[in-house]
């Protein structure tokens, strides 16, 4: 599927692994809290779910549990690939996408967000991140939503 971002750019989103010949180093991680979804809300772009750069030495799933942990304090489970894009940019990059389910929840001090948000209904508001707003995110979202463990 290709579509634009809200930045204007070219993307390719897939639901097929190895769809692209850029190698995936960015990661973003779509979690259940007992049927509830997982955001955090980062301090300039707002509410989004955790994800970013997988850091030398580190595996993609390593990442993923990485940056939900650093952006919510959650400990996450039952992993799993689950969608992958490409952002044709001046630097074009690929982000892999998973599903988890939150294990527990650690009170911890966050430096790039204000921290865990928990929504039982997943409805685009302006205190959403541009991120969650355009034609790929709705994709993976409604797909995500097929899955039973993410009844809305």
């Amino acid at each position: 599927m290709h579509y634009r971002d809200l930045n204007g750019y070219l993307c390719e989103l897939s639901f097929e692994k190895n769809s692209f010949s850029i190698e995936s180093r960015h990661v973003l991680v779509i979690c259940s809290d007992n049927g509830k979804w997982v955001l955090t809300k980062h301090n300039e772009r707002g509410l989004e779910f955790p994800g970013g750069k997988v850091e030398v030495g580190e595996s993609l799933q390593e990442a993923a549990k990485r940056e939900v942990y650093e952006e919510t304090g959650a400990h996450i489970k039952n992993l799993d690939w689950f969608a992958e894009y490409v952002v044709y940019s001046e630097k074009p990059f690929c982000k892999t996408v998973f599903v988890a389910e939150v294990e527990g929840i650690d009170r911890i001090s966050l430096l790039e967000t204000e921290g865990i948000v928990l929504l039982k209904e997943l409805k685009t508001t302006s205190h959403f991140s541009f991120l969650m707003k355009d034609e790929g995110m709705s994709k993976i979202i409604e797909k995500v939503k097929q899955l039973e463990k993410w009844n809305d």
